[in-house]
């Protein structure tokens, strides 16, 4: 049987406030190398996964993320020539989503920057001998895959 680790409220409380700006910074340069933000990514990600079957509000659904957010980034995502939006003959209101070529080599950029945070994530040594994974581990591991990977221009 496992052994459990007694958690103070205190000490739960700063690994919360530690991850949550080691999130940040993470999702700030995933947003600087990439040119898109996190939420945009899971956009493009769920589209590549059902092309031409999604709309914006089965995205917002699927994703638990609000209807005004999502129809926010796919409008910012077909500005940038990412993401189509055709009609169907039948129902004008249905509008399904596909990725361009450049939507499609934008969504494997960022997919790659995600295994090699994995991978840094992976191979990060943690202080805590410990078999379950605890916020402070996810957090140190966060931290290096954060400071590992500097921002570079998606086009590169």
């Amino acid at each position: 049987m496992a052994k459990s680790k007694v958690v103070h409220a205190e000490s739960l409380f700063e690994s919360y406030m530690e991850l949550k700006r080691e999130l940040e910074k993470s999702a700030t340069r995933f947003q600087r190398a990439m040119g898109i933000s996190v939420d945009q990514y899971a956009i493009l990600h769920h589209i590549l996964e059902n092309p031409g079957k999604l709309t914006s509000a089965t995205v917002a659904d699927s994703r638990g993320i609000s209807r005004a957010a999502v129809s926010r980034g796919i409008s910012q995502l077909i500005r940038r020539g990412y993401v189509l939006q055709s009609y169907q003959t039948s129902d004008r209101r249905v509008r399904p989503l596909s990725l361009t070529t450049s939507g499609e080599k934008l969504e494997r950029a960022c997919h790659d920057l995600l295994v090699k945070s994995a991978e840094i994530m992976s191979d990060t040594d943690l202080t805590d001998d410990g078999s379950r994974l605890t916020v402070g581990e996810l957090t140190q591991m966060l931290a290096a895959a954060t400071a590992k990977l500097a921002p570079e221009s998606p086009e590169s």
